[in-house]
């Protein structure tokens, strides 16, 4: 299959401008400012819509093996594709646990057999994510993990974590951690501050998650071996780890695209789909996030896809359990945050592509370069999109942009190139 993309206004880290690119044997072969001639398969004019790379999202839970009733590799893997996410990190905290080898092998053949977005799989970096006992990672980074996360729960023994962090450096994989003291925020359900008192729910102190960020910064120092800091969400966090660049400490660092948009303000309507962990941040810490974006701080943005079922968020908001279903709405939200913040689009598109693929050696993806493969998005910045419970393809509907119109539709996404999505209909459907 021979493709050609014309009239393509084209933003990546490599390419940009109006281009003609030609993809055969799932890679872009050519990429010109000129007329290609030559004989194709399928001729797509793009019409000087942007393209971009496919987006990869190194922070999602499909849920599956489990809780399928919340999502299953297929719903989250088509959910993915739906929003222009062509590549997805899968978080270990299922039932059971992806703790080992063929737990691995599980989540890659099922996904390799329904062929939608790609999938790399993170494993527990301790038995049934307890942090009692660190699995087999020598044994399981062979298996193609691309990290290691107890996600859902921190590493909290210091010298378990150290003993993992001589193990991964020496296979060269990151550690995901999630950085929160559980006995600072376990009474709490959103930040601390002005609007949990107004609202009268209790409140999660910063330092439950900035502690927990100097520890890892400092075991990373100790070590001189890669921790990436999930789901940041205070002022503090980010001077900590801006400091620890300065040093050239290896810590990369991430923010979800939901704590860039909202803050503990937005609790006002008490919506369980705005109940997330790290809670949504105050406007003080939501400016520092974004400077942290500016400056290169924050190294990407994820979407920490969480779904759950209509039932279990349909409860007061105290009872209800932490977790928004992002991955659908990822790109139109760096559109918001672009246009917000007055930042350069093509820098926010960086860091859901070129970087999460470099910091997590993904191979030849996230970029528009003659030899990688086509994971391509071809979108439409002047349509808009309504957020409703029958546009998203993922189970999970709780999402606090329910009822909202979005910037940026869809028109084609492909995959190794591959065409999934086309006049925003499914291939396949």
């Amino acid at each position: 299959m021979k493709i050609l993309i014309k009239n393509a206004n084209t933003t990546s880290h490599s390419t940009n401008g109006i281009k003609n690119i030609v993809i055969e044997n799932e890679r872009i072969s050519q990429i010109s400012d000129t007329e290609i001639e030559g004989n194709f398969n399928l001729v797509i004019d793009a019409k000087f819509k942007k393209l971009i790379p496919g987006l990869i999202d190194m922070h999602v839970h499909l849920r599956d093996p489990g809780f399928e009733e919340r999502e299953n590799l297929e719903t989250g893997l088509k959910a993915a594709l739906n929003g222009g996410v062509t590549s997805v990190g899968v978080m270990p905290n299922t039932d059971p646990c992806i703790d080992n080898p063929y737990l691995v092998d599980y989540l890659n053949l099922k996904s390799e057999k329904l062929n939608l977005a790609k999938l790399f799989s993170i494993s527990a970096v301790t038995k049934k994510r307890e942090g009692k006992e660190l699995v087999e990672m020598e044994k399981i980074s062979n298996r193609g993990i691309v990290a290691f996360s107890d996600d859902g729960n921190p590493v909290e023994d210091p010298y378990l974590l150290l003993r993992a962090l001589e193990i991964t450096k020496k296979i060269k994989k990151p550690i995901i951690n999630h950085c929160e003291v559980k006995e600072l925020s376990k009474l709490g359900c959103i930040r601390e501050g002005f609007y949990s008192n107004y609202y009268g729910i209790s409140g999660v102190p910063d330092v439950a998650e900035s502690i927990m960020v100097a520890r890892d910064i400092e075991m990373a120092r100790y070590t001189q071996s890669h921790i990436h800091i999930a789901h940041l969400s205070t002022k503090s966090s980010v001077d900590l780890i801006r400091n620890a660049k300065t040093k050239n400490i290896p810590v990369t660092s991430e923010v979800t695209h939901n704590h860039l948009l909202f803050t503990d303000k937005s609790i006002s309507d008490f919506s369980s789909s705005k109940k997330v962990n790290p809670p949504l941040p105050t406007i003080d810490d939501q400016l520092a996030l974004i400077e942290g974006i500016k400056d290169g701080t924050i190294d990407i943005i994820v979407s920490d896809h969480a779904p759950y079922t209509k039932e279990e968020k349909s409860v007061d908001f105290t009872k209800a359990p932490y977790g928004i279903s992002g991955v659908e709405t990822l790109l139109s939200s760096l559109i918001l945050i672009s246009k917000n913040y007055e930042i350069d689009f093509s820098r926010l598109i960086d860091k859901v592509t070129y970087f999460p693929a470099k910091i997590f050696d993904l191979g030849l993806i996230g970029d528009i370069k003659e030899g990688y493969l086509a994971d391509l998005v071809l979108l439409d910045l002047e349509k808009e999109w309504l957020v409703e419970e029958k546009s998203l393809v993922s189970k999970g509907k709780n999402t606090p942009f329910l009822g909202s119109t979005l910037p940026g539709k869809i028109e084609m996404v492909m995959v190794s190139g591959v065409i999934k999505i086309i006049g925003g209909r499914f291939t396949w459907n």
